[in-house]
């Protein structure tokens, strides 16, 4: 692994995602993903991964790029580095949440924070949540340390206020806050019904949500054909459930009065609810 070396950046902001739980139907990393194929990034820096994951796991992935050429792909957190014509350059960041050495591992990626004097954070992560997937996608943005931020200027935000079981960017955003350091989470929620391996539609309103505070001038093409592509097949793939319908009119409802209380985004709470309104149904009929 090759070591940290001095790229002379400007007030680097550092944009970065987790694989894993933070990342609801892969809508945070595809984002940031999308992203980072529009820069040009001038060096890169990975974590080692070897003592982080268990690759019975998270298993390495192995390709024939070639014939009679095998090609093993591991797990892998890396920094990409640009510079801008602005009075911030970036430094962006794509991981895995770690199975393993949370603490060593955080402390890695701060070197890294520490090491180019970042003093702006933003953490990009995916939840599933009881939204209609017929609604724009909600995005929730949270901040700490946030006085005279500019980036925050005409943003809506509101300070941390989850509890429950942390993430890995909880966990960060700690150490980020005892050292001083400004941290942003900008968090998609994506329909928790929907089994979809990524949520396009989601990706491109994060992506949105990044161009507003950063302006990196973003081109939506791609991600805004992949949408399109996605909301067709999804229309079609559901128009013959109608329980399923019913209960995004029910979504559609709240969504539209505001009057959705709070839940705690973990996955088995949400498919409960889904599950008791499906048997209210069924129960309705007979």
């Amino acid at each position: 692994m090759k070591s940290l070396i001095d790229l002379d950046l400007k007030n680097p902001i550092l944009l970065c995602s987790w694989q894993g739980w933070p990342d609801a139907a892969e809508s945070a990393t595809k984002s940031l993903e999308e992203i980072i194929s529009q820069l040009e990034i001038i060096d890169t820096y990975k974590i080692s991964s070897e003592e982080y994951y268990i690759y019975s796991d998270k298993r390495p992935h192995v390709s024939n790029p070639k014939p009679e050429k095998r090609k093993i792909d591991w797990p892998e957190n890396k920094f990409s580095f640009v510079k801008t014509n602005q009075d911030n350059d970036l430094i962006l960041f794509e991981g895995i949440e770690p199975d393993l050495y949370w603490k060593k591992y955080i402390k890695e990626f701060l070197s890294v924070v520490n090491f180019y004097n970042v003093n702006q954070v933003i953490m990009v992560g995916s939840l599933l949540d009881s939204v209609p997937h017929t609604r724009e996608p909600r995005i929730s943005v949270t901040a700490t340390r946030s006085e005279n931020n500019k980036i925050l200027e005409g943003i809506k935000f509101l300070p941390p206020t989850y509890e429950g079981p942390a993430g890995i960017t909880s966990a960060i955003g700690e150490k980020l806050d005892s050292k001083k350091i400004s941290a942003i989470s900008i968090w998609g929620h994506t329909p928790h019904y929907l089994q979809v391996t990524h949520n396009p539609i989601l990706s491109a309103a994060i992506m949105r949500e990044i161009d507003k505070m950063l302006n990196l001038n973003l081109n939506f093409d791609k991600i805004s054909k992949k949408s399109e592509e996605f909301r067709s097949s999804l229309n079609l793939a559901l128009e013959d459930h109608k329980e399923i319908t019913k209960y995004v009119e029910r979504l559609e409802e709240s969504y539209d009065t505001e009057e959705m209380s709070k839940i705690d985004p973990e996955p088995k709470l949400i498919i409960k609810d889904l599950e008791n309104f499906l048997k209210e149904s069924r129960e309705n009929q007979n």
